[in-house]
């Protein structure tokens, strides 16, 4: 991650300017303090709340080390004055004692002095020391807390999760297999897995209640465990109790909540079943997550009891949102902004105590909530900010406080909509799962807790479509703070029947709505939910998740012009494309963009860009972010049919609509014409974008403007073409397009025909997004060019020039859709909006010049490729040519390039830098201006 260290150095100096005068020690002080270091390098509460709970063995006994972070990082924090040479003795013997996980870096303070030991070679360990005051000077020193890969590993890579989602699932498939309804099924494994975890962590007031049940109560064959079960969920439901009833139940404290409310038949169990639910119960529940678990489990759910469903459970992480992605979300939103005021107060108490009870009036909106993993993160990250804000706050009172009512942030604050029951029914489980790990965790820093049973406080999930519902229904907007999430990913071509009709209630104002993927619905929604604030200096902040598309291509000018210009709204923060990915088994992978926006304009923006999508962000201060996320002004570019700049159209090449029997691959070719030499003369070359890219062969049999009498008689000569014609007709009729059908009149020829026998750039439609340059290049005429290539015919040299250069890619980059993470060129949209450096009607000798300097340039790049083309049998393809590689195996082509970039740059009147965002600013201005 690309960490602003200005930042962090200010965030430095104000934690040790705050503890310059820190004296003793104690437990809460040294949390206190590297809390808020956490804090500035942007490490995540689970990371911290792991950090602070671990215990290491000394000799024979359990004892706390200040932090450790497994794999990274010990942390020995002392009082003042204390010699740190014993400190680091005794993290080294916690560093021996441990088997595995063993840390790189050894950290020790005592608020004069940080020394830091690095161990990446044990044999040279490497130190750094400094007065802790000149830490901020030395900020690099920690930057390994920043979050990253392996960060996230650390918190998410435990196999508790996995082993639990996999005997869950197990239970599934064998109820579902015996024809149990799944709805109750759904609801029955909900109830299970609390008990499961409330048996492990104390919710029922003691541990391992379960265990005596299973035991006692059950039988091993399985007969009695739904009376058990039955028992047990009514008991845990009732708060005033028979006096008769038998102890091993009326032990469980009362559980309230509504998770036990609802009567449901209990399935039946045998032997196997019997061992199975013992099983699951043997595991160590207190260390499920509930943000991965709870989309591991709702997978499971989604799981048909078909043929395929082994493949579809090796998947059942395919769509857990792991933290590290959610937390960019939340913390642009709002997480640092109230990070940043914590670090502000940490001696102004008047100031500290305000943001402490601000904290339970913020309210969290999570429209499309699926397992409530949004919701979960947010209110973990909040009640730790709010243990920081009590401690610093009454630090000193510490033994007298009554933390059960100074725990004001409940999960109360948390609203979702769910359109799945059984998401919907684990999401409130996972809030009330997490806010008990809370209370413990506030236990461990205080010494008491608010109770966590009877349960208080429950999250308001309401199950229903997003699309349909009134979000004022769920939570009123002069109520509400913040909207995020993860809205469905589907595409306008893959929405079905119900779902192209709520878009049509939500987007049916705007023009152009049917081409808008359905993610753009909840866009659409939360700007009129965020208008519909009537309090006086109050709005609402949301942030989505979303696939790239809804600001590439021809959605920018669709959505974003309704939501920026006629709702007035603002894009606040933005990340580009990167890849949004889980760690689950069968991994999903999708190319997403993060948006965050407002009716209320911030005064600092970021967009975060990725080097690697992959990878790491790169935060960057914007003034206005555009639809395209980009730091420019409001330019949208609709589907155009005229060229901005008056040059030559562009158009699609000829879609055969064949069912593929009027092209031929070369093998196919050369049979045909070995068999029926008279075929030849009605076969050309044939390229689609594939081809073109990659010098593959390909021919198509082209009957058009032949006269009908001629063909029908030329036909019988030829039986094979004659075959390939009757299979289209049949290809063609058996359509379910009505368009289609009717081109079964003439199967002879291509669906669409955009032929030319004059020369043509050819442009394909889709490139690898790992290229500088889209390869383009001319084509003699005859040549037909499927619909998957561009075509401007009787294109000049100059049109290649421009079209080849940095400027025109950088446009495209911008403005072109996406298939996957591939650009998806356009001509209405990417070609006919963009600016060449003159007006095709400007004929002035300053631009006949400057055109001719430019098509030297152009050919110059045409020379460079031959000297690597045609030179071998294995020459390399326009693809290979402009593949990205490590070391440049083709620097002619390179320095050609560049060169063509210095004069089309001059062309433009452009002085700026190299990079894409500086081109496209200039662009967008001189677009502006036309």
């Amino acid at each position: 991650m690309s960490l602003d260290y200005q930042h962090i150095r200010e965030q430095l100096h104000r934690i040790i300017h705050d503890y310059k005068d820190a004296e003793g020690y104690e437990r809460g002080q040294s949390q206190n303090f590297w809390t808020q270091i956490f804090n500035a390098y942007g490490v995540s509460g689970q990371v911290q709340l792991k950090a602070f709970e671990h215990r290491l063995k000394k000799d024979k006994t359990q004892k706390y080390v200040d932090a450790f972070i497994p794999k990274l990082v010990i942390i020995e924090q002392k009082s003042k004055g204390i010699d740190l040479n014993k400190a680091y003795r005794q993290a080294s013997e916690y560093y021996d004692r441990l088997k595995t996980d063993k840390p790189r870096y050894i950290v020790l303070c005592n608020f004069d002095e940080l020394w830091l030991y690095d161990l990446a070679n044990p044999l040279d360990v490497k130190e750094y020391k400094c007065l802790l005051t000149d830490l901020p000077k030395n900020a690099e020193w920690l930057d390994f807390l920043a979050p990253n890969a392996a960060m996230a590993e650390i918190v998410e890579e435990n196999p508790i999760n996995r082993q639990a989602t996999e005997m869950v699932a197990r239970l599934h498939h064998a109820f579902i297999s015996d024809g149990v309804n799944a709805d109750e099924l759904a609801l029955f494994l909900t109830r299970l897995i609390f008990c499961f975890f409330a048996d492990d962590t104390g919710i029922f007031g003691q541990k391992n209640l379960l265990d005596g049940l299973l035991v006692n109560e059950a039988r091993n064959d399985g007969s009695n465990l739904n009376e058990v079960f039955t028992t047990l969920f009514d008991t845990l439901n009732t708060k005033d109790r028979s006096s008769r009833l038998p102890e091993s139940y009326a032990a469980f404290a009362y559980i309230n909540g509504d998770l036990f409310s609802q009567s449901i038949r209990i399935p039946y169990f045998d032997a196997n079943l019997y061992n199975l639910v013992v099983d699951c119960n043997n595991l160590d529940w207190s260390e499920i997550s509930p943000a991965i678990f709870g989309s591991m489990f709702q997978s499971v759910l989604d799981i048909d009891d078909t043929a395929d469903s082994d493949d579809k459970r090796r998947e059942f992480g395919a769509h857990y949102t792991s933290e590290k992605n959610i937390l960019k979300v939340i913390n642009s939103l709002f997480l640092q902004d109230l990070r940043d005021e914590f670090s502000k107060c940490a001696k102004d108490k008047p100031r500290a105590i305000k943001l402490y009870e601000k904290l339970p009036t913020l309210k969290f909106f999570d429209p499309a909530c699926g397992c409530g993993n949004f919701l979960i993160i947010a209110y973990r990250e909040l009640r730790l900010l709010e243990n920081q804000l009590i401690a610093q706050i009454y630090g000193d009172q510490r033994g007298l406080l009554d933390i059960s009512s100074m725990c004001q942030v409940t999960v109360e604050q948390f609203y979702g909509i769910e359109i799945e029951p059984h998401a919907a029914h684990i999401a409130r489980v996972a809030l009330w799962i997490t806010d008990h790990q809370l209370n413990q965790a506030t236990a461990e820093l205080f010494g008491t807790t608010r109770p966590t049973t009877p349960i208080v406080y429950s999250p308001h999930i309401t199950e229903g479509n997003a699309l349909q519902i009134d979000w004022e229904d769920v939570l009123a907007a002069n109520d509400c703070n913040f909207v995020m999430g993860n809205p469905p990913f589907i595409g306008k071509n893959n929405q079905n029947k119900d779902q192209r009709e709520d878009m049509a209630l939500i987007a049916g104002q705007i023009k152009g709505n049917r081409t808008l993927d359905y993610v753009a619905g909840w866009y659409i929604q939360a700007i009129k939910y965020m208008q519909s604030v009537t309090k006086n200096k109050h709005w609402i902040e949301t942030a989505f998740v979303s696939t790239s598309s809804i600001v590439q291509g021809e959605q920018v000018a669709i959505l974003w012009k309704y939501i920026l210009e006629k709702c007035g709204g603002y894009i606040n923060f933005a990340h580009h494309t990167f890849k949004w990915s889980n760690e689950g088994k069968g991994v999903a992978a999708v190319h997403c963009v993060i948006v965050g926006y407002s009716n209320q304009e911030r005064k600092e923006k970021t967009i975060f860009s990725y080097d690697d999508i992959a990878g790491e962000p790169k935060p960057n201060k914007a003034k206005l972010i555009n639809g395209y996320l980009v730091d420019a002004p409001l330019v949208f570019f609709d589907k155009s049919k005229l060229q901005i700049t008056n040059e030559l159209l562009m158009d699609y090449g000829s879609m055969p609509n064949d069912g593929g029997n009027l092209l031929l691959s070369d093998e196919e070719y050369q049979c045909l014409i070995e068999q029926e030499p008279y075929a030849k003369k009605y076969i050309k070359p044939f390229l689609m974008g594939n081809e073109f890219l990659n010098n593959i062969k390909r021919w198509c049999i082209w009957l058009d403007e032949v006269d009908t009498v001629q063909l029908n008689k030329d036909l019988k000569e030829m039986p094979l073409i004659y075959e390939r014609v009757v299979a289209v007709r049949e290809q063609r009729l058996g359509s379910t397009r009505p368009a289609t059908q009717k081109l079964a009149a003439t199967p002879h020829l291509f669906g669409e025909i955009r032929y030319t026998n004059k020369p043509y750039i050819a442009i394909p439609m889709v490139s690898s997004e790992n290229r500088k340059f889209i390869p383009i290049g001319f084509l003699e005429g005859g040549i037909v060019a499927g619909n998957k290539i561009f075509m401007i015919t009787n294109a000049s040299l100059y049109n290649f020039g421009v079209l080849s250069s940095s400027m025109h890619n950088a446009f495209m980059r911008l403005t072109a859709g996406r298939l996957e993470s591939r650009y998806n060129y356009s001509n209405t949209i990417v070609y006919n909006n963009f600016s060449y450096p003159f007006d095709a009607k400007d004929e002035d000798n300053k631009t006949v010049k400057a055109k001719e300097t430019i098509e030297l340039a152009a050919q110059a790049v045409l020379d460079a490729r031959k000297l690597y083309q045609n030179v071998s049998e294995n020459s390399p393809s326009l693809a290979k040519l402009y593949n990205t590689y490590m070391i440049d195996p083709y620097p002619e082509l390179t320095k050609a390039h560049n060169a063509l970039d210095k004069v089309v740059d001059k062309a433009y009147g452009y002085k700026g830098k190299g990079d894409d965002a500086s081109r496209i600013e200039f662009l967008l201005k001189r677009i502006a201006d036309i």
